[in-house]
């Protein structure tokens, strides 16, 4: 999302930084493996989870179930999340558990509950940790707090170092920084005595600059918090660049922006006939119609796909992309680019009673949210 700050500087982004932001949106999350669903909520197991289950493994199977019984934790902390964000109204698309944690990821995150749904993740793991207490007590355990997973000797201990574990994820999560939930309760606290926007501009300068000392920190004492400090940098960056973006195209419609004139192809188009398009039209993509109706979209990214001397043989319906991202005119403008974001795709045809009418891209978005953010500066 390359926008500018209301002063026209964007501080918490410079241009490399939004590269390496938009990159790890894109291409890092789509990574992960469905395993099943709860509660009606999907639930994904990124891929560089199984390669942390391996490494574990290497030091036994008491460690390996410790770091099991964790991501059940964290499973069950973003559950929390989900659950109140879904009765506050918000739509929950996932779950996605990563090696740093997990992720629900929600759409139209009502405002006014933001504080409720952020703060019961952290409440939640802190309960873990209290229950867990409790059990091993009850049966004669020493409960203390443990972190040394690696070197435990016998299933009791894994109790212990479980429930010290949760309570380190709820104090963690209480950092005030994004993408942690201390980030949005910080937020919402804001919000009540600010604008919105500006409440998410300073929440992610707190987040950042804590950020720099652990970083700093990590250099001297612990490389895991290099890389906690990464993600904290970028999710930062990520949430205030989003939150900027939706204040910008809020009420934008589709139909204030799309392309009126749109230029089609047929599928028995051959790859000779579309290269001759985009010669004389200029542009990288362009809807498939048949009958009156949009199968599909076919870019230069397709074309190259095939070897030219199989250009005058190959079909525009042998190759064009079918599942495609259909907007409404009255479709908000923010939501579409959020779609364009989650399927990584960069343009949609705008269908209304059936009929194609309009075309708009990825592009068309970006820039006209650099004209109407040049109205801030």
């Amino acid at each position: 999302m390359r926008i500018n700050f209301s002063k026209g500087t964007n501080f918490l982004a410079p241009p490399k930084l939004k590269l390496i932001n938009n990159y790890f949106l894109s291409c890092f999350m789509p990574w992960s493996l469905r395993f099943g669903s709860i509660f009606g909520i999907p639930v994904e197991l990124h891929i560089t989870f199984l390669l942390l289950l391996l490494i574990f493994s290497f030091f036994g199977v008491i460690p390996l179930i410790v770091i099991i019984l964790l991501f059940v934790s964290v499973l069950i902390h973003e559950l929390a999340h989900s659950l109140v964000g879904r009765h506050y109204g918000a739509k929950i698309k996932k779950i996605t558990l990563l090696p740093i944690g997990g992720v629900s990821q929600m759409e139209a995150i009502p405002k006014s509950h933001e504080f409720a749904i952020a703060v019961i993740g952290p409440v939640t793991s802190i309960v873990i940790g209290i229950a867990l207490f409790f059990v091993g007590t009850l049966f004669g355990l020493e409960m203390y707090f443990d972190l040394n997973w690696v070197e435990l000797k016998s299933l009791s201990e894994i109790l212990r170092t479980v429930m010290s574990l949760n309570f380190v994820l709820g104090a963690f999560n209480i950092i005030p920084a994004f993408p942690m939930d201390g980030g949005r309760v910080l937020r919402a606290f804001l919000s009540s005595k600010m604008d919105y926007l500006k409440a998410t501009e300073l929440s992610v300068r707190i987040g950042q600059s804590l950020a720099i000392v652990f970083a700093f920190v990590g250099v001297f004492y612990n490389p895991w918090l290099i890389i906690i400090a990464f993600f904290i940098y970028i999710g930062g960056m990520s949430e205030y660049q989003s939150t900027q973006m939706s204040s910008l195209l809020k009420g934008i419609k589709v139909k204030d922006l799309m392309t009126r004139d749109v230029i089609t192809i047929s599928p028995d188009a051959t790859m000779e006939e579309f290269e001759n398009l985009l010669i004389e039209k200029r542009h990288k993509g362009y809807p498939v119609v048949f009958e009156d109706k949009v199968i599909g979209i076919i870019t230069i990214n397709e074309l190259l796909t095939v070897p030219r001397p199989k250009w005058i043989e190959t079909k525009v319906s042998d190759v064009m992309i079918k599942d495609i991202i259909v907007a409404s005119p009255d479709m908000e403008v923010f939501d579409l680019h959020t779609k364009f974001t989650e399927m990584n795709q960069g343009r949609a045809p705008v269908v209304e009673n059936g009929k194609l009418i309009g075309f708009v891209t990825k592009t068309d978005i970006l820039k006209f949210s650099d004209i109407i953010s040049l109205k801030r500066i």
